[in-house]
């Protein structure tokens, strides 16, 4: 369906441009769709063109005899070249698109791992999806929450590869996957946010792609102090008021701990920093607010590649750049989530659904903005 559907985006904007083509349906050759050559000019999805580019220019052998029988078109074949799955691998410079704006957002496919997550409606066949958070992508059956972003009556909908939440006519296509469980940590409280960090198990496998690759998971030694990271998301923009449609990509300081307990106490804020909470404040003109819980900080390696430093959880003001906010520390976590990870791995699909909730007294805490 992957090869189809970018055959028919072309066909359908190649119609925008001369308006004298007829809709026809293309013919199946070995492996593949019969199209006109300067749709497909290697014969794989390898290399599409960029319709209407300059110096474009196709071979043609006239009366070359081929599957198709006709030397004007080819059989374009899905290509063989496998994704690379390494974690932690972004696309620096995006795919497909040179996006201008006024303000800075993340580029198309540049954050593989960056996952939407919807609250379904009902159990209709088009049930309505409502974005509730974020997660990170760290398994092909595993998304990393944040454990408030879920609730026991609902069901949940994890969407890979998205980038402008407005639009269903990015090349490449989105992933929608049900959460078939979701494992918070044993010890998460809900009034005080600690340890609020959730596992969401897939109801399948998620096909790994150039703009869908999970990231590195931190060893529980790494320290990410004073590094400037970047988080990912699509909670409210601070900058227009209002959700975003395309992917925001927030620059972010990590703060050391006692840095941060030093500006709590100077402000009068009366709040316990918890040890599974990594502060982090806005580095530029955006931050993490509403609906950006569970979204990924990830900060580059010496080798280029990713890992994820933590994921939202709270923020006190959105709109005060250098107020710092709450990140659950993921390297806090990397025994329970590889060990989690391991148990539930296996798991057959009539498992029965259980949430991991801990019940003891929980502690009070002032009043926080949630994401």
């Amino acid at each position: 369906m992957y090869l189809l559907s970018v055959i028919v985006l072309l066909f359908v904007a190649q119609l925008n441009v001369e308006s004298k083509h007829v809709v026809k349906t293309y013919e199946y050759c070995r492996g593949g769709y019969c199209v006109p050559k300067h749709f497909c000019p290697t014969g794989t999805t390898d290399e599409l063109p960029i319709l209407g580019q300059n110096g474009l220019q196709i071979t043609l052998r006239v009366n070359e005899e081929n599957e198709c029988g006709d030397f004007m078109m080819i059989c374009c074949k899905k290509s063989e070249r496998r994704p690379n799955d390494e974690c932690g691998i972004s696309n620096p410079q995006g795919l497909v698109y040179n996006v201008e704006s006024n303000l800075t957002y993340a580029k198309y496919g540049e954050f593989p791992w960056t996952v939407a997550i919807f609250q379904k409606s009902s159990e209709s066949d088009s049930p309505e999806l409502t974005h509730v958070g974020g997660g990170t992508l760290i398994h092909p059956r595993f998304v990393l929450m944040a454990a408030h972003t879920l609730k026991d009556s609902h069901r949940y909908v994890a969407r890979f590869g998205e980038w402008n939440m407005k639009s269903n006519f990015e090349l490449h296509p989105t992933q929608d996957i049900e959460i078939k469980k979701y494992i918070l940590h044993q010890l998460y409280r809900e009034s005080t946010l600690s340890n609020d960090i959730a596992l969401a198990v897939l109801e399948k496998r998620v096909a790994y792609s150039e703009h869908i690759r999970p990231i590195c998971l931190p060893r529980a030694q790494d320290v990410f102090d004073s590094q400037r990271c970047i988080a990912t998301g699509w909670g409210f923009d601070i900058r227009t008021g209002k959700p975003p449609s395309i992917m925001k990509r927030m620059e972010m300081n990590v703060i050391p701990r006692a840095r941060c307990e030093m500006i709590f106490s100077e402000l009068r804020i009366k709040y316990q920093l918890h040890t599974s909470v990594m502060c982090v404040e806005a580095a530029k003109d955006q931050n993490t607010c509403f609906r950006d819980g569970g979204s990924p900080l990830a900060c580059q390696r010496d080798d280029g590649s990713y890992v994820l430093a933590a994921i939202a959880s709270w923020v006190v003001y959105c709109d005060q750049l250098d107020f710092p906010g709450g990140h659950v520390n993921v390297a806090k976590f990397a025994s329970w989530i590889h060990g989690t990870i391991a148990i539930n791995e296996g798991l057959h699909d009539d498992e029965e659904s259980n949430n991991s909730k801990n019940v003891d007294d929980q502690m009070e805490v002032a009043p926080l903005q949630m994401q």
